[in-house]
């Protein structure tokens, strides 16, 4: 029961999250957050709980790095604020794995997250084409 009350506040900090990332101008040098997956109870669960998604995902160039980063941590069992410290500096998220977990299996771990995260991001809107 606990567990899901952890999920539900995760939830809503990445909504409120979302929002007001959403509201950003783009103009203001920060990137463009609005696809945030809301509605992802799973990408929720992974923002560390002694921060917001806001803090989890500010520093990273898209949502996507983010989520991506995010996935990794937990699949391998490093500390999320250790590889988007190594992320956030310029290292590649391959080499960062490798600093912190010299065993990690690298490139099955950063395919593995890239996957995860493709399912927990929205698709972007598909144009009609126009005749």
């Amino acid at each position: 029961m606990k567990r899901l009350g952890t999920v539900i506040t995760a939830a809503a900090t990445l909504g409120l999250a979302a929002l007001a990332y959403a509201q950003a101008s783009p103009a203001s040098g920060q990137p463009d957050y609005s696809n945030t997956p809301t509605q992802s109870s799973r990408f929720a669960a992974l923002v560390p709980s002694d921060m917001s998604a806001t803090e989890a995902c500010s520093g990273f160039k898209s949502t996507t790095e983010c989520a991506v980063a995010l996935h990794a941590a937990h699949n391998v069992g490093i500390p999320f604020k250790d590889l988007k410290t190594r992320m956030t500096r310029g290292e590649t998220l391959g080499a960062a794995i490798h600093h912190l977990k010299p065993g990690a299996d690298v490139r099955a771990e950063v395919s593995r997250a890239e996957e995860q995260a493709r399912a927990d991001l929205p698709s972007p809107p598909h144009s009609s084409p126009q005749g």
